[in-house]
């Protein structure tokens, strides 16, 4: 019996800190599309670290994301968020992720000390068909708890035949021009 408390007891201490991860399937539409995504976690989180798992499939395309948090002082607020998009649909927490790594972790910016905004910026990133994973991280700081939200962007990459269609109507239009100018 002392042993199971004490096995119980170690579980417990390892555990602490540690956060249930969320995996969210987010259903992309038509091209161009913005997908909001956002988290919540309550007062009994501070002090946890999260990973935030955002899964989607696009037919091909561009894509960017913004994130943001708001830390007010030591009441409300996440600290070392990030973000990071890689191929695949598994669950990554370490540093080495299953698939190729699009975008590495985010640099994160913070405004000022006491009341800031802290935002995420992953830049546009040209993507093959396929299935990809935005993941968030961060650590629960605020005696209240925390949040973030952010907004993915996906853009349809243009065929090389519409890239061939542009470049021939601005000819077209310089030979237009040209002609017009000599007569």
């Amino acid at each position: 019996m002392i042993k199971s408390f004490v096995l119980t007891s170690i579980f417990c201490i390892s555990s602490a800190g540690a956060f249930a991860d969320t995996i969210t399937h987010l259903n992309v539409g038509p091209l161009p599309t913005s997908l909001a995504y956002s988290n919540s976690f309550a007062s009994a989180s501070s002090g946890s670290t999260f990973f935030d798992d955002f899964i989607f499939t696009i037919p091909n395309g561009s894509a960017n994301s913004v994130t943001s948090s708001i830390n007010l002082s030591s009441i409300l607020g996440l600290t070392d968020l990030r973000a990071r998009l890689y191929t695949g649909s598994t669950h990554q927490t370490g540093a080495v992720v299953p698939g190729t790594l699009m975008e590495a972790w985010g640099t994160t910016v913070n405004y000022s000390p006491a009341v800031s905004a802290t935002t995420v910026v992953l830049n546009p990133l040209t993507l093959d068909a396929g299935t990809y994973t935005l993941q968030v991280k961060g650590t629960v700081a605020g005696s209240a708890g925390g949040s973030y939200a952010g907004v993915l962007n996906i853009s349809p990459v243009p065929e090389p035949e519409t890239y061939a269609m542009l470049l021939i109507g601005l000819g077209l239009m310089g030979f237009m021009a040209r002609r017009n100018k000599i007569s």
